[in-house]
C-alpha cells in the first residue's frame, strides 16, 4: 500500500471522515474528563475490560463505516444512532475504572441506549426501504431494456423485410412503376434510421441514473408519418384518418412514434378481415388529446382487455409485446391507453396524452373514454 500524500490524500481523508473523527476526538476528551474528575475504581475492571472494550471499538469502527453512506436520509439516523449507542457503550466501559454519579450514569447509559435504539431502528428501516426501492428500480430498468431489445428486433426486422421485398420486385421490374417502388424503399429506410436514433437515445438514458426528459412533441405530424409508413408496408390494408388531427403539442419524448407505430401495426397484423381496415381519429378534450385507432378485426374479449397490455399476454393471439411497449411508454408520458369494442366489430385503442403546458392529467376513471363514432 502506497503512503498517503500529505496535501492531497490526507486532505481528502479528513474531508471524508471529519464527523467520525469528531466523534473520536470527543470520545478522548470525554474519557479524559471522567478520569480526572471522578475517583478511580478498578475492582471489577479485569473481568469485563476485554468484552466491553471490544464492543466500544466495534461501535467506533461502525461509525467510520456508516460515515461513507451517501444518502442523507440513511446516513443521519444510522450515524446518530451509532454515535449515541457508542456513547452508552463508552460510559458503561468507563464504569469499570471510575465511580460515576448515579444521575450521570442514568443519562449517558440508559438514556443513550434508548435514544440510540430508536435511531438505529429508524435507520435500518430506511435502509431496508431504500434497498427495496433500488431493487424495484433495477427490475424496472431491466424490463425497459428488454422492451427496447425486442423493439429493435421486431421493428427493424419487419422494416428490413419490407426493404428486401421491394428490392426483389425491382429486380424483376422495369418502367415507370420502378420510381414508386424506390420511393417506398427510401421511406421505409428513413423509418429505420429514425428508429435506431431514438432507441439509441433511449438506451443511453436507461443505462444511467437519470430519467427520460419529457418535452413538447407535435402530435399530428407524428401520427401522419406512421400512417404513411403503414400504408407503404401493407399495400392490401386500408388506413384512413377521420377528419383533421388536432394541431397540438403533447407531453412525450422521442419514443412517441413507437406508440402509434405499434398500435397501427397491431391493428393490421392481427386482423383476419379480407381487407384489413384501420381508422385513426383524434380529438382534444380539455387539457388532453385522445387518439383512437380502430380496426375491423376479430376484437378482444372483455376478460382480456386488461391482460393484453402485460408482457406475458398476447394480443389477438400474437406476441402482444407491442402493446406492452405502448402501455409502458404512455405511462412515462403521464397518459393512459385503453381498449374497447369498435363500431366496426373489431377493437379500438384510445391513447390519452397531455397537451403540452397543461396541468396534471385528469383521472381517467372520471373521463368518458368511448369508441369513436
Amino acid at each position: 500500500m502506497r503512503p498517503l500524500r500529505f496535501r492531497s490524500d490526507w486532505r481528502t481523508l479528513a474531508a471524508t471522515y471529519w464527523p467520525a473523527g469528531a466523534v473520536l476526538g470527543g470520545s478522548l476528551l470525554y474519557v479524559l474528563v471522567q478520569l480526572l474528575v471522578w475517583p478511580g475504581d478498578t475492582t471489577y475492571a479485569v473481568p469485563d475490560i476485554v468484552g466491553e472494550g471490544a464492543v466500544v471499538l466495534a461501535l467506533l469502527a461502525a461509525v467510520f463505516v456508516v460515515q461513507r453512506v451517501p444518502a442523507r436520509r440513511l446516513y443521519r439516523p444510522l450515524m446518530g444512532g451509532l454515535t449515541v449507542f457508542y456513547l452508552f457503550a463508552l460510559t458503561d466501559f468507563l464504569d469499570e475504572f471510575v465511580q460515576l454519579p448515579d444521575v450521570y450514569a442514568l443519562l449517558f447509559e440508559n438514556g443513550a441506549e434508548a435514544v440510540g435504539t430508536v435511531l438505529l431502528v429508524v435507520g435500518i428501516y430506511r435502509w431496508t426501504a431504500a434497498r427495496q426501492e433500488r431493487e424495484h428500480e433495477l427490475q424496472s430498468r431491466s424490463d425497459q431494456l428488454e422492451v427496447l431489445n425486442r423493439l429493435l428486433r421486431n421493428d427493424i426486422r419487419n422494416d428490413t423485410m419490407v426493404i428486401r421485398g421491394w428490392a426483389s420486385v425491382l429486380q424483376r421490374e422495369t418502367g415507370p412503376d420502378a420510381d414508386e417502388r424506390l420511393g417506398r424503399i427510401v421511406s421505409v429506410a428513413n423509418g429505420i434510421i429514425d428508429l435506431t436514433e431514438t432507441t439509441e437515445e433511449f438506451t443511453d438514458v436507461l443505462t444511467t441514473a437519470e430519467t427520460v426528459d419529457l418535452e413538447r412533441r407535435s402530435l399530428a405530424p407524428t401520427i401522419e408519418g406512421e400512417v404513411e409508413k403503414l400504408r407503404a408496408r401493407y399495400e392490401d390494408a386500408r388506413v384512413d384518418v377521420d377528419g383533421s388531427l388536432p394541431q397540438v403539442d403533447v407531453v412525450a419524448h422521442s419514443m412517441l412514434p413507437a406508440v402509434f407505430r405499434n398500435l397501427l401495426t397491431n391493428a393490421v397484423e392481427h386482423n383476419d378481415a379480407p381487407t384489413p381496415t384501420v381508422r385513426v381519429s383524434a380529438e382534444r378534450v380539455d387539457d388532453t388529446v385522445r387518439v383512437h385507432v380502430a380496426d375491423n378485426g376479430p376484437g378482444i374479449p372483455d376478460e382480456r382487455k386488461d391482460a393484453i397490455f402485460t408482457r406475458a399476454e398476447s394480443a389477438h393471439g400474437g406476441s402482444g409485446f407491442g402493446l406492452y411497449l405502448v402501455k409502458t411508454l404512455v405511462a412515462e408520458f403521464g397518459g393512459d391507453v385503453r381498449v374497447a369494442d369498435a363500431d366496426t366489430g373489431g377493437a379500438v385503442f384510445t391513447v390519452v396524452l397531455r397537451v403540452a403546458s397543461s396541468g396534471r392529467l385528469p383521472d381517467l376513471d372520471q373521463m368518458d373514454v368511448r369508441s369513436p363514432r
